[in-house]
């Protein structure tokens, strides 16, 4: 019957196309955040020559200071009465200011999230109701079923090379790629022509990976130190820490669900006193009226990362008006439609976005709940919603064999793909109402514009000779001014 929906979608679709419930009242901390200026400079300096402003979210308040007297200039006593004893991590980020100077938003969440000692994803499982969110293939064993479909139909249309690599990038706890492995099995053909390769990052993460995954022969081995093993039905699993690791020359299918999110950006803001751009920064916080140990600052001026990236940021004369760069995500975008330029292949990135450039949306996660971005650095997940305009653009300037196409809503990507049918064929044969009801609550979250239907996006990076399936209501976006 999997098989029957499998090969109904690809007859249905691969041919004749033209081309994290995030509901929570606090929903986007820096969404409604509003940054002013004032003219009269007495008023600066009678503040110690710092102007604070206190942006307000919905039940929350996130305290952003701006130092305008200059960057290196600073109290000397530390305030001592805080809400919290500050953390080693904490000290260790007011260390790296005193010594480089303020943080750029880049390297502060590349510390926050994989620092080795201190990073949020490196020590333990952030995934699941025991964790701090919950993915799309936690929710149901619908949404990986629903990416094997689209592995095999993608497949054919590749016409079936008889090697094949399957990349995920960020694999969470590996229950995607391990209802993929299970739903698939039943396309021997296909089954037998593919690897997988997982990028990862985290021990923690790769040794729950190795538990879902791997056939364990001798369960008194410690498979902990081991990059390479076989899952039950013999499929090799090789992990890597970056993509780079990955070999070129074997057609690939890239999955990256929920890994863009988590890349480091950096965050710029136009200054109209200065006529350019600024950086926003992560400096320490040593005044007695901070209520963290760290803070947002702007740079006086322009930074070597405003001058690099100035050809990519609007002529904008607003004063305060922000943008968010992921330059991490791009550079990966463009190496992944390289590697299909010239090995072949296709990927899919879903991830909660716009198909715009995104001013504001940095947000940190703890225990299902949004929390101040520095409220305790480290025991919080950071994300940021991904610009799929952006990616989309990033790799049709390269004008090579791939393309870029998307995005699509996950609701109407996962329609198409078949899982209504699915959710039918699962639901006759349980056989009791309680499963049943856990059974389509999961398929509702999924694909319900008020949870994660509408907010996740899919895009695709393919082959331009491939009509990839799943993306048939994707705007074409032929004549899009490349421009970014």
């Amino acid at each position: 019957m999997f098989r029957s929906i499998t090969q109904r979608v690809i007859r249905n679709n691969c041919y004749k196309q033209s081309t994290k419930s995030i509901t929570s009242s606090t929903s986007f901390i820096n969404n409604s955040l509003s940054y002013t200026t004032t003219s009269n400079e007495n008023d600066i300096k009678d503040k110690n020559e710092e102007h604070d402003h206190r942006a307000k979210g919905k039940g929350r308040e996130l305290l952003l200071s701006f130092d305008k007297s200059g960057l290196a200039q600073f109290p000397k006593q530390v305030f001592k009465n805080r809400k919290y004893p500050i953390t080693d991590f904490e000290k260790y980020l007011q260390d790296i200011t005193k010594v480089r100077g303020p943080m750029s938003i880049d390297t502060f969440i590349k510390e926050v999230l994989t620092n080795p000692k201190y990073g949020y994803y490196m020590n333990k499982d952030v995934f699941g109701k025991g964790g701090d969110f919950i993915t799309a293939p936690e929710v149901s064993q619908l949404f990986g079923e629903m990416i094997g479909i689209w592995c095999v139909a993608t497949w054919e249309a590749m016409g079936k090379p008889k090697k094949l690599q399957i990349v995920e990038m960020g694999p969470g706890r590996g229950t995607l790629m391990k209802d993929i492995l299970r739903s698939t099995k039943v396309f021997k053909e296909f089954y037998d022509s593919i690897s997988v390769h997982l990028v990862e990052a985290s021990p923690a993460n790769k040794k729950t990976q190795k538990q879902n995954l791997l056939y364990f022969k001798d369960k008194a081995i410690n498979f902990d130190h081991k990059t390479i093993g076989e899952t039950p039905n013999g499929i090799k699993v090789t992990w890597v820490g970056k993509l780079e690791e990955v070999p070129t020359d074997i057609p690939t299918l890239f999955l990256a669900q929920e890994f863009f999110d988590a890349l480091p950006i950096h965050v710029f803001r136009f200054s109209r006193e200065k006529n350019d751009w600024c950086e926003v920064l992560v400096d320490e916080d040593i005044t007695e009226h901070g209520e963290y140990y760290l803070r947002f600052v702007q740079s006086k001026g322009p930074t070597l990362m405003t001058t690099a990236v100035k050809h990519l940021l609007p002529e904008f004369g607003l004063d305060g008006y922000q943008v968010e760069l992921g330059l991490a995500g791009l550079a990966i975008s463009q190496q992944i439609a390289n590697r299909i330029d010239k090995s072949g292949g296709a990927a899919l990135i879903i991830d909660y976005g716009y198909d715009k450039i995104v001013k504001s949306s940095l947000q940190a996660i703890r225990d299902h709940e949004f929390v101040d971005i520095l409220d305790k650095p480290g025991t919080a997940d950071l994300s940021v919603w991904v610009d799929f305009q952006t990616i989309r653009k990033t790799v049709k300037l390269l004008k090579n064999k791939s393309t870029a196409i998307g995005p699509v809503d996950q609701g109407i990507f996962l329609k198409e793909m078949g899982i209504e049918h699915r959710l039918a064929q699962i639901g006759r044969k349980l056989d009791s109402n309680e499963k049943f009801e856990e059974l389509v609550m999961g398929y509702k979250k999924l694909v319900d514009p008020k949870e994660m239907g509408t907010n996740y996006k899919v895009i695709t990076i393919c082959d331009k000779n491939i009509t990839p399936i799943g993306f048939s209501t994707s705007k074409t976006y032929d004549d899009e001014d490349l421009m970014i």
